[in-house]
């Protein structure tokens, strides 16, 4: 155990904390408790220890003692010296605010007298003003009194006086003095322009209401009068008044053309000029004439001076209405008015003349109106040829007509057989006998044509340029016949004797037994009609007329004409004449006609034919460019139409929804109504299109619909999973529905002979359609039959018939041994 602490040592520990702030460096002192009995202990080591410090701190005092005395001294009279300060503060105080009264005095007077010397200044200033203000006055009534007296000069003079020196004079600056002045300057200038206006309409009057210029004799006052219009700068503005008010009262009506070319004429007389009351037929030479005589009186009557500006105002504005209301009209249309024309050009290069033999100019516009001649009536040309096809589409009634189209073809001994033996002197009288002969030729082609190709030079998807690479072996001068069906004779035909693939078939002819033996053949007229419009003749009536004129112009009684050069630019009008027609053809069709844009079709096909014809005939090879892109208009016209119905038919075929549940309702109404609505759109398309196409072109357009329609529901058909048997039965009722519409693929009656349907040939897909019944409607062993023995899988694929097979019939033993029979002879 620790031993005690003892209290002595206790109280230094307190007693060193209290005066050095030491802590005891004994743990046990630390630990220990502070007695209560030593408390009177500890302060009294606490009070020896602060007389020990007081006692310290006297002890240095007294070591450090100074003289307090002086110090004292000196304070005292620091004091002092500041209380006599303040005294002399105060004093200099006083002095200053006894001084104030007496330099407000001071002030006061020199204010009084500033006063006194500035209204001195004042009335001295007012007087002299007065004084000068007076004497203004005095001269602006003297200006006055000389103005009445007609003294003008005079009264200028003094005007101008009187303004010269109120600039000089800026004692009445800014006062109202200057304003009363200012106006009554103001008022006599005015009363010096109006009499000088008054004299001078006086000398030179000009009278709009009766067209009349009258000009005073006396030419020394006018002469004064002009200056002091000078002196009073207003004489521009008055000269170019007077260049307007005869513009309006004498030039307006002789050159302002009126109903049927009449202009009113002028009388002269040695002091005047009037316009005659009353219009009468005039020409060109004859206004040229008025307006010369015009301005060789205002040249002799009115002074120089006056005149002189004529050449910047009047002679300009005369030149641009001569151009606008009487040269530009005067331009011919017709080659008959190109003499009298050039008697026009001769009138006003010689009125020209005569205006720089008066010292005018300004009248470049009429020579250059002359020079450009040619190009101007190029451009006259132009614009009526437009014009006229503008008139053309907008007076068209929508007549029609039918027009022949005619095509000869070499027909070999191979083609007679394949139309059945027709004889050889009336091919026409067997047309269908050909059309049976182009259903078998057809039918052994298989899928890999399509109809609208072959009939319209069109494909269904593609343009016109991607659609003529698919016709081959026929020159590009038969692409209208293309179009139309012609031409493909040998190209129905050859499928008959095809030669053997990897054989050579360039040089050889189509038909032969041995391809090296050629055959006789003979020449065979094709012709077939189709409607028109009234538009074709009216456009190449426009089209022929630029053609005869360019080489009319050429003749020797046009030979000193100026506008000879611009007869080769006529041969570039057809371009733009059928420009015009191809940018407003389209509207004026779907507007005023039902399908209109087969009747522009149809338009189109008969212009090319017409233009070649005329291309070939003139020699004019620069249209076949033009006859190509209206011939692809023409069939882009019929490639929309196509492309319209396609989309109708397709719409309202997808009513039925796929065929899917076709055997129960409300499925079935629905596939009813669908079916029923398709078919009966293609019929009324037929019936509108009949009138209007040829025959085979009809075919074709109604087949290429049958053709989309059918290929809708064989993809909708085969897309089916599971076929039913009461399903199959309605498949088959639309199908069926759907196949009635062979009856409008009937070639065109001929007598005694009997009419075969020649659906096939035109719509691409018939013989699949009509397959895809029997499937539908037949057992597994006639399935089977058809793939084996029959022409089935020319139609179908394996997969197409194994996934209908699929669909049709529940699975089982048969179904898998027709299935693989299928494969089996598909890979045979």
């Amino acid at each position: 155990m620790p031993g005690k602490t003892s209290e002595q040592d206790i109280c230094q520990s307190v007693l060193t904390f209290v005066t050095d702030g030491a802590y005891p460096s004994s743990e046990k002192v630390v630990a220990a408790e502070f007695p209560v009995s030593l408390l009177s202990k500890e302060l009294e080591l606490l009070s020896k220890a602060r007389e020990q410090v007081e006692a310290e701190i006297n002890s240095l005092s007294r070591e450090n003692n100074f003289d307090a005395d002086d110090w004292i001294s000196q304070a005292k009279q620091l004091h002092a010296d500041i209380e006599r300060s303040r005294v002399t503060a105060r004093e200099i105080v006083k002095q200053h605010e006894d001084t104030t009264p007496l330099q407000l005095r001071v002030e006061d007077a020199a204010a009084k007298v500033g006063l006194i010397e500035t209204e001195i200044a004042f009335n001295q200033a007012v007087t002299s003003a007065l004084e000068e203000v007076q004497g203004l006055c005095r001269q602006l009534e003297d200006g006055r009194l000389a103005l009445g007296e007609g003294r003008i000069m005079a009264v200028i003079d003094t005007l101008e006086a009187a303004e010269l020196a109120m600039k000089q004079n800026d004692h009445f600056a800014n006062t109202n003095v200057l304003h009363i002045l200012l106006e009554n300057v103001a008022g006599l200038r005015k009363q010096i322009v109006d009499v000088l206006h008054s004299q001078w309409n006086e000398q030179l009057k000009v009278d709009k209401r009766e067209g009349q210029l009258l000009v005073q004799k006396d030419g020394k006052r006018l002469e004064e009068t002009i200056a002091a219009l000078n002196r009073m700068e207003i004489f521009p503005s008055a000269r170019d008044k007077f260049a307007k008010d005869i513009m309006v009262a004498l030039l307006d009506p002789v050159l302002l053309r009126g109903d049927g070319g009449q202009s009113r004429g002028i009388r002269l007389s040695e002091s005047s000029v009037q316009v005659e009351s009353r219009s009468s037929q005039a020409s060109v030479p004859d206004v040229l004439d008025h307006v010369a005589n015009l301005l060789g009186f205002l040249r002799q009557a009115v002074p120089a001076s006056v005149v002189d500006s004529f050449s910047d105002l009047l002679i300009p504005a005369l030149s641009s209405k001569m151009v606008h209301s009487w040269l530009s009209p005067s331009i011919p249309v017709e080659l008959e008015g190109l003499r009298n024309f050039e008697r026009i050009l001769d009138g006003v290069m010689k009125f020209t003349r005569s205006v720089e033999g008066l010292g005018w100019h300004g009248h470049e516009e009429l020579v250059s109106w002359v020079n450009q001649a040619s190009r101007l009536w190029l451009a006259k040309r132009r614009v009526n040829s437009l014009d006229q096809v503008r008139k053309v589409l907008a007076a068209s009634q929508g007549t029609t007509e039918q027009v022949e189209k005619v095509e000869v073809e070499m027909v070999s001994e191979k083609d007679e057989t394949v139309l059945e033996n027709a004889p050889a002197d009336d091919w026409d009288a067997s047309w269908d006998d050909d059309n049976e002969g182009e259903t078998e030729g057809k039918v052994s082609k298989g899928q890999d044509e399509e109809e609208d190709v072959s009939a319209w030079g069109l494909d269904d998807d593609d343009t016109a340029d991607q659609d003529s690479k698919t016709q081959t072996g026929a020159p590009a001068d038969d692409d209208a016949g293309d179009a139309w069906g012609w031409g493909d004779d040998d190209d129905e035909v050859q499928p008959v004797n095809q030669p053997q693939p990897g054989k050579p078939q360039s040089g050889r002819p189509v038909h032969g037994k041995n391809g090296t033996q050629p055959k006789p053949s003979r020449e065979v007229t094709l012709t077939e009609r189709y409607t028109i419009t009234d538009i074709p003749h009216s456009i190449l009536d426009i089209i022929k007329q630029q053609i005869l004129d360019s080489q009319a112009i050429t003749r020797p009684e046009h030979s000193h004409s100026r506008v000879v050069s611009s007869g080769t630019g006529l041969l570039a009008l057809p371009t733009l004449i059928l420009a015009m027609f191809k940018a407003t053809a389209s509207s004026f069709y779907d507007h005023k006609l039902n399908a209109g844009q087969m009747y522009l079709y149809n338009d189109t096909q008969f212009l090319t034919g017409e233009l070649r014809a005329i291309m070939e005939e003139h020699q004019l090879t620069r249209l076949q460019g033009d006859i190509d892109a209206m011939e692809k208009f023409g069939k882009f016209a019929y490639s929309k139409e196509m492309q319209t119905q396609r989309t109708i038919v397709t719409d309202l075929l997808d009513g039925a929804q796929g065929f899917a549940q076709c055997s129960e309702q409300p499925y079935l109404g629905e596939c009813e109504n669908a079916v029923a609505a398709t078919v009966d759109r293609i019929r009324g398309v037929y019936a509108e299109w009949q009138p209007i196409l040829s025959h085979s072109a009809l075919l074709q357009s109604v087949g290429s619909l049958v053709s989309t329609v059918i290929s809708k529901m064989i993809i909708e058909i085969e897309d089916l999973g599971d076929i039913s048997e009461p399903q199959s039965q309605r498949l088959v009722s639309f199908c069926n529905q759907v196949s009635k519409l062979e009856d409008l693929f009937m070639p065109e009656a001929n007598d005694n002979t009997e009419r075969v349907p020649m659906t096939a040939v035109y719509v691409q897909t018939w013989l699949k359609f009509q397959y895809l019944i029997n499937i539908l409607e037949s057992s597994l062993a006639d399935i089977r039959f058809l793939w084996v023995e029959g022409e089935l899988r020319l139609e179908f694929s394996p997969e197409e018939v194994i996934d209908l097979i699929e669909a049709l019939f529940a699975e089982s033993e048969y179904r898998r041994k027709a299935i693989a029979d299928i494969r089996r002879e598909s890979r045979g």
